[in-house]
């Protein structure tokens, strides 16, 4: 018989792209209908890769009632739908609120480890998902993550002989940013290639400096949907980017990517996929993304990668320039 569970995700694309190692498993090992509640642009790209075979979205008033004591007649209807629900929340008060009115089990993940663990957030996940027993003990990440990729791969099919290059930027913060001009020197040394530069809806501010300092032009896509973001790495021969969630995207869609951590840990947060690598610059303080609310007045772990370095990354992943 086909289990109907349910996930309950508030994070950003990053975060929930992290969890699709542990979803696909889950998925497969119940042999279960599998929806997630989420984000609607991120509840899109899970569908979208046949993570999940239906999705909600968390911002619309209809779900409202499901984050209160009294969820109402509608969403006691919506939540006994389905036999397991598993909220991925760092509050217990999401978790408490639907399984006092879910007949079925509910139970709660974190949605990554203490910041001071190094530790891997797709792993932790898993291995929280086997503590809770939804996975059996005896699934290994390794392989879980490795099938899950060829999985991937197998329906996205990248287009390998493309002359597209894919650059983003910009990143969910700031403090994640490697200097504009340094990408904008990436683009010139690929020349031989088709470039295209990807900016945000919160990175606006980066186009019409991209136009001014590009010293011959460069495409520019607004993204508005993601749809159109997947359609574009489909496209591509590589992606270069930032730590960010397009970045975990492209990762996990098998396309060559290389990107640029500073603050934050790349033990921790690497994108996913054997196709990818990161660049970070050598540092000897710990990652503080997780622990400070500001980088240091002269991040090394950003302003010690050269364009060099991005430039061996790409070619390391068999790419060339």
């Amino acid at each position: 018989m086909t289990e109907n569970i349910l996930v309950i995700h508030q994070g950003s694309l990053g975060d929930v792209i992290l969890s699709f190692p542990a979803l696909q498993s889950l998925r497969r090992e119940k042999n279960a209908s599998l929806a997630v509640l989420c984000k609607n642009e991120v509840g899109k790209v899970a569908h979208k890769l046949d993570v999940v075979d239906a999705y909600f979205p968390v911002e619309s008033a209809r779900f409202s009632r499901l984050f209160s004591k009294a969820p109402g007649k509608e969403m006691k209807a919506f939540i006994n739908h389905y036999d397991i629900i598993v909220v991925v929340s760092f509050s217990d008060g999401i978790k408490d609120n639907v399984s006092k009115n879910h007949k079925g089990h509910t139970c709660r993940i974190n949605p990554r480890p203490p910041a001071e663990e190094e530790t891997h957030i797709a792993a932790d996940i898993v291995e929280q998902m086997k503590a809770q027993g939804l996975l059996r003990n005896s699934v290994d990440v390794a392989d879980a993550l490795r099938s899950i990729e060829v999985e991937t791969i197998d329906k996205i099919t990248p287009a390998g002989d493309s002359d597209l290059f894919l650059i983003h930027p910009g990143a969910g913060s700031r403090r994640k940013r490697w200097p504009l001009d340094r990408f904008i020197e990436v683009a010139a040394a690929v020349d031989s290639r088709e470039v295209a530069f990807l900016i945000g809806p919160a990175e606006m501010d980066l186009a019409p400096v991209v136009k001014k300092r590009a010293k011959r032009e460069f495409k520019v896509h607004e993204i508005h949907d993601l749809f159109s973001v997947i359609d574009l790495m489909k496209a591509s021969r590589c992606f270069i980017g930032n730590d960010s969630g397009l970045a975990h995207l492209a990762g996990y869609m098998g396309i060559p990517l290389v990107a640029i951590f500073g603050p934050a840990s790349p033990i921790r947060w690497h994108p996913l996929g054997s196709r990818t690598k990161v660049v970070r610059g050598d540092v000897h303080c710990a990652p503080c993304f997780e622990t400070a609310e500001t980088n240091c007045k002269n991040p090394q772990c950003l302003n010690a990668v050269s364009v060099d370095m991005v430039l061996e990354a790409v070619q390391s992943l068999g790419v060339t320039l």
